[in-house]
């Protein structure tokens, strides 16, 4: 009997409303940024930029649907989960503030904003598609146990610390479908009688508490529909051109950022992988990359990406559908403009409960999946990006009081026990350091003392080139110095250990971890 791949399962209305939200959150926020505080013309974000997200993201989704359904064919398997796909949050909160803004801020032109934002999505989805033929190199010399820790690490803060922040933040309507997913999800509690999925119930349960409360009133809910048009995606070539003229001092901020977006490919691969879905890593990252180039093409700026939580989704029981749901929502509601109807419908607070749990659900599959020798690996992988989100809430926060963290200085702060600087050094370039540093630690604990020396270096010619704990990119920030010497002083002290431990760890039990994939 001819196999047939069912790709609606039981948690792809979960999937669907969870990856949805999560991405357009990000959207609606970018938006009001480029609206409101950049002052670009709405015929620029409304009639070019968001067309150009939702063509980009009907795109990827629609292929990471096919891939899917290829994969459930070839191994005779219903529960095969499609990888989850929209613009990354570190590339779009990296390309509003480190290149858009400060062009729009210096000029005062949102045009030309625009423009060259566009071409740093051009470069930045070449530099995706040159991460799909080094990928398989990356992961033959990043121990797995890194490669998972750092995944787990960023789905933890900025799924679910972020996620929890604002359900605190609105207790009132977003409380209780926290407590829904917990009970359900987390718990694991007994559902043979619930015909409706929990992520359903909860949604609709804060959608509810938030109408009832007043937060939502249909006034919001019928201004929303004055903005509702036809705005196709645009070709931007002339635009992309134009922004090439001043795209050159920008370069040093997009190929690290770029890296760091082919790396989440990368490990969304990995998570998949460790969760039975095995999808070919160079492929995905090519795919990244063509989305990207195709969305720069037609008004896009933001680069996209695989996101984390596959095992999340597919625990739940995801097949391929919320794929295809969030491909044809995703491009309805960019060229009509009804993203602003959907948010006065729905609270994101109670959709974020989803995210909390994706997050909550990675990190754990992480833990259950690698030997606990590398339990440190992951803890050591999580300070980096921990305080990468405390020094984002500092800058916000700042900010809010019509200040800066630079303002105010690193004395005042410390007035008040706020170790500024030490934040700020932790948490610039944090998920590369992250990475490396768990890295350096897996090779350690599988006594690989001269691997382990390597990624001294490579932390050291990262800090000496300002791709780690300084603010920018430059060649060799006072900061970066520092490190740089100390990271050197480390390389060399293991490479000391590895010639006079070596012989000794041959006799060891070998490892339970090859850093190199077949």
């Amino acid at each position: 009997m001819k196999f047939r791949y069912h790709w609606w399962g039981k948690g792809d209305i979960d999937a669907s409303f969870g990856v949805f939200f999560d991405g357009f959150s990000k959207i609606l926020s970018a938006t009001g940024i480029m609206l409101f505080v950049f002052g670009m013309p709405a015929n620029i974000v409304l009639g070019k930029i968001v067309p150009g997200i939702g063509l980009a993201i009907f795109a990827g989704n629609l292929w990471y649907f096919y891939e899917a359904r290829s994969l459930a064919k070839k191994e005779n398997r219903q529960n095969v989960t499609a990888q989850p796909f929209g613009i990354g949050a570190s590339q779009l909160t990296g390309w509003l503030y480190l290149i858009m803004g400060p062009v729009y801020w210096q000029t005062g032109d949102a045009e030309l904003a625009f423009q060259i934002g566009l071409a740093a999505a051009l470069i930045g989805g070449f530099v995706e598609v040159l991460g799909g033929f080094i990928g398989r190199w990356l992961v033959s010399v990043i121990p797995h146990s890194a490669l998972m820790g750092n995944m787990a690490s960023s789905a933890i803060v900025w799924l679910s610390f972020v996620g929890i922040a604002m359900v605190f933040d609105r207790p009132v309507y977003a409380l209780l479908p926290l407590f829904i997913i917990i009970i359900d999800y987390l718990g694991k509690a007994d559902k043979r009688f619930q015909k409706i999925p929990s992520g359903l119930v909860a949604i609709v349960l804060g959608a509810a508490i938030a109408w009832g409360t007043g937060y939502l009133t249909p006034d919001n809910f019928t201004s929303a529909f004055s903005n509702l048009s036809f705005y196709p995606p645009t070709f931007c070539g002339i635009d992309i051109a134009k922004g090439f003229s001043g795209i050159f001092p920008f370069l040093p901020i997009i190929i690290p950022l770029q890296i760091n977006n082919f790396l989440s490919t990368l490990q969304g691969v990995e998570s998949a992988k460790s969760a039975g879905d095995i999808y070919p890593e160079k492929r995905s990252m090519i795919m990244d990359g063509c989305s990207t180039i195709l969305g720069s093409l037609f008004g896009n700026p933001f680069p996209t990406t695989v996101y984390f939580g596959h095992p999340g989704w597919k625990e739940l029981g995801a097949r391929a559908g919320f794929s295809l749901v969030n491909a044809f929502a995703y491009l309805l509601i960019c060229m009509t403009g009804l993203t602003g109807v959907l948010m006065a419908l729905i609270p994101t607070e109670a959709v974020m409960v989803l995210l909390i749990f994706v997050g909550l659900s990675v990190t754990a599959n992480t833990f259950q999946e690698l030997d606990k020798k590398y339990t440190n690996v992951v803890l050591l992988s999580l300070i980096p990006i921990l305080f990468q989100y405390i020094q984002t809430l500092i800058s916000s926060a700042v900010q809010a009081a019509g200040t800066t963290v630079a303002d105010i200085g690193a004395s005042k702060f410390a007035e008040f026990s706020v170790p500024i600087t030490g934040i700020q050094y932790l948490g610039n370039g944090a998920f590369l350091s992250s990475l490396l540093l768990a890295a350096l630690l897996a090779y350690i604990v599988d006594k690989k003392y001269f691997f382990a020396a390597a990624m001294g270096g490579v932390l050291a010619f990262c800090s000496f080139v300002g791709m780690i704990h300084a603010e920018s990119v430059a060649l060799f920030p006072p900061e970066g110095v520092i490190f740089g010497i100390i990271y050197l002083v480390v390389g060399a002290f293991l490479t000391l250990k590895g010639f006079l431990f070596r012989g000794t760890a041959q006799k060891r039990k070998p490892s339970t971890e090859s850093p190199v994939i077949p």
